[in-house]
């Protein structure tokens, strides 16, 4: 297939009715040629459906079966590797689908390319994850196509809450899964492994996506934090923020209470360096601790 009938598989499959004249003024050539065109295509397995007469043209059918990709020895031993990479990472959404298609595609190779992806396959290593269960991932799933919101109930550091979400999407990142969306509080980021249980909302989803949330990100106000933290330090940081090798995020202002509130739980574990509004928070809150520690008063007097 040359790069005219590629453009007019991605014309078709946008589920429009689009008449000869119309392909052929698109892509600039004869009416006789578009027709050659849905031939062979027709012949590589698109189900072009066609329509006689002046008002009459071509579209593709829905829901169909893709047809099979004809790849070249090093696309498919790319393909295979990929997939052989994706295998690694647990819980990987349409896992088992991954499977199929690796096992249906491999029957239908030559025997030399099959051998050329043994060999590639023993010249490559993956390191192993480490990544923790995520067994929501498939309600998860679910949850994206209701194209409602959801209930998540989420393990924090005080016990489960049951908290409601516009959801945005699936995330892997630092070996983690992590599931973004919208709370009342502004958008969240949730470990997977920590999410207990995934129930529909009443309320229909804004089907926001992470280009919405990069794109709502750079209207807010941001600072920058930057933290020392200790070995022990970065496991208990895990559940805070988004392990970075910098120690350095891009943090909202309005959030630096909240945050200055999680980080002085990890206590002598963890050292604010930038900026100075937050490490004086943390040595405001670990002043007032010491003082009530430190106070024979009941609690709630003055």
């Amino acid at each position: 297939m040359n790069t005219r009938q590629w453009r007019l598989v991605r014309l078709l499959n946008r589920g429009e009715h689009f008449s000869a004249r119309m392909l052929a003024e698109e892509c600039q050539v004869s009416i006789r040629t578009i027709q050659r065109d849905m031939t062979v295509l027709e012949a590589n397995g698109y189900p072009i459906y066609s329509e006689p007469g002046v008002a009459g043209g071509y579209r593709m059918l829905p829901h169909r079966n893709m047809p099979p990709l004809v790849l070249t020895d090093e696309e498919t031993i790319v393909f295979f590797i990929l997939l052989e990479w994706i295998s690694q990472i647990p819980d990987f959404p349409f896992g088992t689908i991954r499977q199929e298609v690796a096992e249906r595609y491999a029957n239908e190779l030559p025997k030399m390319t099959e051998q050329h992806i043994v060999k590639w396959k023993d010249r490559f290593r993956f390191q192993a994850v480490d990544t923790p269960p995520s067994p929501q991932n498939p309600a998860l799933l679910d949850l994206l196509e209701s194209r409602r919101m959801g209930n998540i109930l989420y393990e924090t550091t005080k016990g489960r809450r049951m908290i409601v979400v516009d959801p945005i999407g699936l995330s892997f990142e630092q070996n983690r899964w992590y599931f973004y969306g919208q709370t009342n509080r502004g958008y969240r980021q949730f470990r997977v492994d920590r999410i207990k249980d995934v129930t529909l909302h009443e309320l229909p989803a804004t089907e926001l996506t992470f280009s919405d949330l990069e794109q709502d990100m750079t209207r807010v106000p941001m600072t920058t934090v930057k933290l020392e933290v200790s070995a022990l330090g970065e496991r208990l940081l895990e559940g805070i923020l988004p392990i970075q090798s910098e120690r350095t995020w891009l943090v909202p202002e309005t959030e630096l209470p909240y945050l200055g509130r999680q980080l002085m739980r990890l206590g002598p574990e963890v050292r604010v360096l930038e900026p100075l509004e937050l490490r004086e928070q943390l040595i405001r809150q670990a002043e007032e601790m010491i003082a009530v520690q430190r106070s024979d008063k009941a609690l709630g007097q003055d």
